[in-house]
C-alpha cells in the first residue's frame, strides 16, 4: 500500500511539472515573438524619426525660409546700400 502511494504520488509530481514545462515553454515562445514585434516596431520608429529629422532641417533651412518670405509673405530682399568713404 505504502508503496502505490509513493508511486501515485510520484506520477501526480511528473504530471504537474509537465504541465509547468508546457505553461513556460508557452510563455517562452510568446516572450519571443513579442520580442520580434518589438524590434520592427524599433526599426520602423528609427525610419520615422530620420525622415522627421530630415524634414526639420529641410524645412528650417535658411533657403526656405527665404523662399516662404518671398512668396507667402510678400517679403522683397533688398539690396545692401553702398557706402562711401570720403
Amino acid at each position: 500500500m505504502k508503496m502505490i502511494l509513493h508511486h501515485l504520488f510520484l506520477l501526480v509530481l511528473v504530471f504537474i511539472l509537465s504541465i509547468e514545462k508546457i505553461k513556460l515553454s508557452w510563455e517562452i515562445s510568446t516572450l519571443y515573438n513579442n520580442n520580434e514585434n518589438l524590434k520592427v516596431e524599433f526599426e520602423n520608429l528609427k525610419d520615422l524619426n530620420l525622415k522627421l529629422t530630415t524634414q526639420f532641417h529641410v524645412e528650417n533651412s535658411p533657403a526656405n525660409i527665404e523662399k516662404i518670405a518671398k512668396e507667402d509673405l510678400g517679403m522683397i530682399k533688398k539690396r545692401p546700400k553702398k557706402v562711401k568713404y570720403e
